[in-house]
């Protein structure tokens, strides 16, 4: 399956938990372990689990860091925005106007802002995991978790 199937098969699955307004993935949804899995399932994260590094760390953003209104819980943009400065900007501009996601220039402009307001779970997939098709490098071996989630607060903030 393709990485672009994989994204829009996980974002619709994530939609689809929050308005059920449950979880598609308990073992992620809640902090204490899940005790209720079949004899024999392995818990997320255990030397049997066959969860991908993508599918923990896309799980990680969907069901603990993503709130209701789209912001990140725990992200701190003005650090944020020192890390962006430090890694993104040489790429994606000041602003992160550099780059046009759109790709088709008759319609209007999607710039990083853009993209971490209104398809975070795209945006989080590629700033951990890069995109061979655009030359964007993966960051989650690079940058520890907090600031990936500072640099993806900051996106946000931008226009």
């Amino acid at each position: 399956m393709g990485v672009n199937k994989f994204k829009c098969l996980f974002t619709l699955l994530a939609v689809y938990g929050m308005l059920l307004g449950t979880s598609i993935m308990p073992a992620f949804a809640n902090s204490e372990p899940d005790t209720s899995q079949s004899p024999g399932t392995p818990a997320p994260g255990s030397e049997g689990d066959t969860l991908t590094r993508e599918d923990a760390r896309m799980a990680l953003l969907v069901y603990k860091l993503l709130q209701p209104d789209g912001k990140l819980k725990g992200a701190n943009p003005e650090r944020g925005k020192k890390l962006f400065n430090q890694n993104c900007k040489s790429c994606h501009g000041e602003e992160g106007h550099r780059l046009n996601f759109a790709h088709d220039y008759r319609k209007p402009p999607i710039f990083i802002g853009d993209r971490a307001r209104n398809d975070m779970p795209t945006f989080w997939y590629q700033m951990n995991f890069g995109d061979d098709d655009r030359n964007m490098e993966p960051y989650i071996d690079e940058l520890t978790l907090d600031e990936l989630i500072d640099i993806a607060g900051y996106a946000q903030t931008l226009p």
